[in-house]
Formats: C-alpha cells, sequence, structure tokens
C-alpha cells in the first residue's frame, strides 16, 4: 500500500519531468547568446510595418545576420540588407485575392493578382531579386486572427502554379496550414512533384505535434520548418492562457528537442512579429536565445540557428 501511495505522490512530479529538458552546459548557455541567428519568419509589411533603419537596427541589436523569407517583398528593406535579406513574394497578392473575393478564390490560377504574381516572379527570380514565395495560409481556420481565417488545399491550381516557378528556380514556398490528413497528403504529393523546391512550415504546422512533423520529414528532405511563434512571447502578447508548444522558462520539451535531434537538417528560427508586434522583436530573439538554443548542443545549434538556413535559403555568410 505504501508503494502505491508513493506512485502516486511521485507521479505529478514524474509527468513534469517528462516535459522539462536536461539543464544547459556552460558552454552552450555562453554561445546562445552571441551565435548569429537567420530569421526566417522576418515581416516585412511595406503598409504600416517598421522602417528599413527599425528593421535594420533590430537586427544588429540582436545580431540577426540574416532575415525574411515572409510577407510582400520590399526594396529599400533589400538596399538596406543587401545580402542579409531572404526576400519572398506572394503574401500581398494572396491577401488581396482573399479580401476581394473570399477564400474559394484563392484556388484560382487565373485571378488577375496571380497572373501579375506570377509574371512579376518569374522575372524577379530571373534576375535574382526574390528567393521564394511566403507566406501562405492555406489552413488557418483556428491559429490565426479572426478576419483572415480560412480553409483551403494545399494542392490547388494557384499554388501548383508557384511551386512550378519555385522548383524552375530552386526556390521556395514557406506555407502556414493546420495539421490534418489531407494536408499531409497535399504536402507530400506537391514536394513530391516539385523535387527542386523546398516547403518551408511556418511555425511547425501551428497545432502539431513533433511526430506530425517527423512523419512529413522522414518521407521528404524538401521539408523543412521554422520555430516562430512556438515559446511563450506570442501567447503573452495575444493574452493566451495556453502553454507554449515548444519551448518556454523551463526550456526546450523533450520531444522537440528529439525531433531536432533526429532531423537536425530540417529545421530553422524565426521570430514573427506581425501584426503591429514589431516593438516585441527584441523579446521574441532573446526568448529564442535563452529558452531554445542553450538545450542543444553547439554544432546542433548552429545548423538551428543559422547553417541550414544558409544553406537552404543559399545565403551568404
Amino acid at each position: 500500500m505504501k508503494s502505491i501511495r508513493f506512485w502516486l505522490l511521485s507521479l505529478p512530479l514524474f509527468l513534469c519531468s517528462l516535459n522539462v529538458s536536461a539543464q544547459p552546459s556552460a558552454e552552450s548557455l555562453d554561445m546562445a547568446k552571441t551565435i548569429p541567428i537567420a530569421d526566417v519568419h522576418m515581416h516585412t509589411y511595406s503598409r504600416g510595418g517598421p522602417s528599413s533603419a527599425a528593421i535594420l537596427e533590430q537586427m544588429d541589436k540582436n545580431n540577426v545576420r540574416w532575415g525574411g523569407a515572409v510577407g510582400d517583398y520590399r526594396s529599400d528593406v533589400a538596399d538596406a540588407l543587401k545580402e542579409r535579406y531572404i526576400p519572398a513574394v506572394g503574401q500581398i497578392e494572396f491577401m488581396e485575392v482573399f479580401f476581394s473575393r473570399g477564400a474559394s478564390a484563392l484556388t484560382d490560377e487565373d485571378n488577375w493578382s496571380y497572373k501579375r504574381l506570377y509574371k512579376n516572379a518569374e522575372e524577379m527570380f530571373a534576375n535574382g531579386t526574390i528567393k521564394g514565395f511566403g507566406e501562405l495560409h492555406t489552413d488557418n481556420h483556428s491559429s490565426g486572427p479572426q478576419n483572415i481565417r480560412r480553409q483551403i488545399r494545399a494542392d490547388n491550381p494557384a499554388i501548383r502554379r508557384m511551386y512550378a516557378i519555385a522548383n524552375n528556380n530552386e526556390g521556395f514556398i514557406q506555407i502556414h496550414a493546420q495539421q490534418d490528413e489531407q494536408f499531409t497528403a497535399d504536402i507530400l504529393k506537391l514536394s513530391a512533384d516539385y523535387p527542386k523546391s523546398i516547403t518551408v512550415l511556418s511555425h511547425c504546422l501551428p497545432l502539431a505535434q513533433p511526430s506530425d512533423l517527423a512523419n512529413l520529414f522522414q518521407q521528404r528532405k524538401n521539408i523543412v520548418c521554422e520555430m516562430s511563434a512556438t515559446g511563450a512571447v506570442h501567447n503573452n502578447i495575444l493574452k493566451i492562457n495556453r502553454p507554449a508548444r515548444a519551448f518556454d522558462s523551463n526550456g526546450l520539451r523533450p520531444a522537440w528537442k528529439n525531433l531536432i535531434e533526429t532531423y537536425p537538417d530540417q529545421i530553422m528560427i524565426g521570430t514573427d512579429a506581425c501584426c503591429g508586434w514589431f516593438y516585441a522583436y527584441s523579446d521574441m530573439v532573446q526568448e529564442i536565445r535563452k529558452n531554445l538554443l542553450p538545450y542543444l548542443p553547439p554544432e546542433l545549434m548552429k545548423k538551428v540557428a543559422y547553417t541550414n538556413a544558409v544553406r537552404i535559403f543559399n545565403l551568404k555568410e
């Protein structure tokens, strides 16, 4: 009886221990403070977004060496950041179609906004102005602001056209979607049909478990994800009372650490200082430096912090 009582009393502590990573080494703690970072979910909105000078200031302040891969392309940001910029197009046109014609129109490749996008993207890839498309919200029916929520198939004619363009130029497409069987089937088909393209899963798929991502990673090397908004800062900004998905002040969740260790070449980091949250940019970066990166050994930390991004986006160190 005593042993049963002891086991019952110990169970909560045991369960908590499963959700807390081992303490980081002194070497990892020091390294995480200053290691260069590639922010592959750095919004640079042209309408109401921060100035190019403000973006550069925050990047330099936080030793974010490269940034972008989402949002609308901005020539002033490209001029300010030069080779540090990861330029992408597509989000503006995606939003134009959504707000003018609704979610169902997002799959129509003949929409005039898309036709303009395809033409411009072909030219911009050809002259080296952009590296990909993103962030495309195909399914955010419970993971985005209410006014932009929608749910469409990832495998549709409009997005296939973007994949074809990206594939021809060895570019990327960053997609914000929620995990389900249909999305899994769609993204596996797209990544197989366009093997020279890279699919970047925003936020490592909101609401997905590490096992869901492992299922994709083990089947396709050209599917990767980035861990923006998986810590506690975004929950605090939105005043959402729920645990952080992947890391918080207690460290990196063991299941996520195992995912990174198993697929070290397919995971990156980002901030997602969207929606008027650029004021919290430093908080987002410092959260990554304190609660995520120190829990990885040095070589793995380098991959997640920036070398994966350098390889995937063909950046210059």
